[in-house]
């Protein structure tokens, strides 16, 4: 199912920083570094400020490598430059370039189209895995599907929820495989798909209009009641996790 990280307050955090001492248990808290936490200076509390990976550390990443050698250095040094180096950041931003069109493929390297705007290069990772979708054209509509269904998905509860032709489907899913978005486990009409990374699954349902997404929701709630009731009695909360996604 669709869910985003989860956030506890921060009067939980207290409660349980405060009891934390008479209990069995380690609690690692990460925050991101314009967060200021009150609970500093407590005698059972340890900050540790960790840094982001620099790009020796990029360079090393053997997918970085094989990509970057055929990159202009310009180019390589501007994914570098945006990502700190965070290797699913330089991964992906290297693939949306590669498929941008801003480069030409003469087999052994990458040669620059014109030339190397840094406008050209998505500023995040979000815009990154947008610009991607964004390219896959009607293969979007199957990772937005597959996005509302969650993280991991089979074949044939998509087949039962995707309005579209078998083939065009199967078409679609090759896309994403293809592309590395979605990950596939046996063979079709009895794969499994996993999103490569929950930001990716993110970015997919993102690009849902909320109307869309009630909708896909209702479509899952009423494909899960008719076709898959074993499915339903062994895991209710699906089935109320859609039906409240879809406002019923």
């Amino acid at each position: 199912m669709h869910s985003g990280a989860i956030r506890p307050s921060l009067e939980l955090f207290d409660l349980i920083i405060d009891r934390a001492p008479a209990l069995p248990l380690l609690l690692i808290i990460t925050f991101r570094p314009e967060f200021s936490p009150p609970w500093t200076g407590r005698p059972h509390v340890t900050l540790a400020q960790s840094q982001p990976p620099d790009a020796a550390a990029a360079d090393r990443d053997d997918r970085w490598c094989h990509r970057r050698q055929g990159l202009p250095k310009e180019i390589a040094a501007q994914i570098i430059d945006r990502t700190d180096g965070v290797p699913l950041f330089v991964e992906e931003l290297t693939k949306a370039v590669v498929e941008s069109g801003i480069l030409t493929d003469t087999g052994s390297r990458f040669n620059a189209a014109g030339p190397v705007v840094p406008l050209a290069i998505p500023a995040s990772l979000q815009a990154s895995l947008l610009a991607r979708l964004d390219r896959l054209a009607p293969a979007r509509e199957v990772a937005q599907i597959g996005a509302a269904l969650g993280r991991q998905f089979s074949h044939e509860l998509l087949s039962a929820v995707a309005p579209m032709p078998p083939a065009q489907l199967d078409k679609a899913l090759g896309q994403l495989v293809a592309s590395e978005l979605v990950y596939r486990r046996g063979t079709p009409p009895d794969a499994e798909y996993t999103f490569k990374h929950a930001l990716v699954q993110d970015a997919a349902y993102s690009t849902l209009l909320r109307g869309r997404r009630q909708h896909l929701h209702t479509r899952i709630a009423v494909a899960l009641e008719e076709r898959f009731p074993g499915t339903v009695e062994s895991q209710p909360e699906l089935l109320a996790h859609h039906c409240h996604r879809s406002g019923s």
